[in-house]
């Protein structure tokens, strides 16, 4: 092999042949680990300042209206008209009253702004929410709890489109 053309034609590889083939597989190792993993979760992103208001604004507004709900006699809302009940003389009528008109306006900015699972878990506890106040609340404790499971799915549908984690236990 005392030559160029005596190398490259003896039946030996050439000497590239080596790193070359190494190189290629350690290539070809990471595509397959790398495609076997999931992709990063994505860090988790604050919500816009005037979204949050809103969740918050939301969230206060369904526990005044779940405490008036509780405080208001089933006859009164029987025969209460939203319209007039919002000026009306018993202060626990015309606070559900304003806290349901208020929801309703909330609703509709989240449904401009929120994302689509939020707005739906919103609209779901915004209607469990009314429904309670045109039928009355008859078992408080069992409107408490449901009232309880509709607040939790609204916050984590919140959490989730955040990336965070749900809340667990007591923190619900």
């Amino acid at each position: 092999m005392n030559s160029l053309v005596d190398a490259l034609s003896s039946g030996t590889a050439p000497w590239w042949a080596v790193p070359v083939s190494m190189a290629v597989g350690v290539l070809l190792g990471v595509f397959a680990v790398r495609r076997g993993r999931p992709a990063p979760a994505a860090a988790p992103t604050a919500p816009d300042p005037q979204v949050r208001s809103i969740y918050v604004r939301f969230l206060a507004a369904t526990d005044r209206a779940h405490n008036a709900v509780v405080d208001v006699d089933s006859d009164v809302l029987a025969a209460a008209d939203l319209v007039h009940a919002v000026e009306s003389e018993d202060p626990q009528l015309r606070a559900l009253a304003r806290a349901i008109v208020e929801l309703d306006e909330l609703v509709n900015e989240l449904r401009i702004l929120a994302p689509a699972p939020v707005v739906d878990s919103a609209i779901t506890f915004f209607g469990f929410v009314t429904d309670s106040t045109i039928d009355g609340v008859q078992d408080c404790d069992e409107f408490r709890i449901r009232y309880t499971d509709h607040k939790s799915a609204l916050v984590d549908a919140i959490r989730d489109s955040h990336g965070q984690h749900r809340l667990t236990g007591k923190g619900r």
